[in-house]
């Protein structure tokens, strides 16, 4: 039992090194959105770096989410669709909690982070399919 432990461990190091590398590499999505708001500092224009920003994390997940599906069996094609649904189900209730927040804020400062909290949502979402993309990559070689 003991002799598998280095072995699992040699397996899985792979996966970490490149989890902990993607998540210190900054997204070419994120380095976009920091130079609009370096060039947009009112509230209307990191508003539109923001909600540029959640668009192009949406277009990503479509995009990582097609590419799961042709990566997985019939099975498992089915699980990810229904765990999609529930998540877009999840996100629009999270979307609600944000306005709700937004709505007790006073001040228009408030409206750019309200946005950047939705980009998150759909960033966190879109880098959680890829990890699953990854993580099959990483096992087919």
């Amino acid at each position: 039992m003991m002799r598998w432990i280095p072995l699992f461990a040699l397996l899985l190091a792979p996966l970490f090194t490149a989890d902990a590398v993607a998540k210190e590499r900054p997204n070419v999505i994120d380095l976009t959105t920091e130079s609009c708001l370096e060039t947009n500092q009112s509230t209307a224009g990191m508003l539109e770096c923001f909600t540029r920003a959640e668009q192009e994390w949406d277009a990503e997940l479509n995009r990582v989410y097609k590419a799961l599906q042709r990566q997985l069996k019939p099975k498992a094609q089915d699980a990810l669709k229904l765990a999609q649904r529930a998540w877009i189900e999840q996100r629009d209730k999270e979307f609600e909690l944000i306005n709700a927040v937004h709505a007790q804020m006073e001040g228009t400062m408030w409206i750019p982070v309200m946005a950047d909290k939705r980009a998150d949502v759909v960033k966190q979402r879109a880098l959680a399919l890829q990890s699953y993309l990854d993580l099959l990559s990483q096992a087919a070689r």
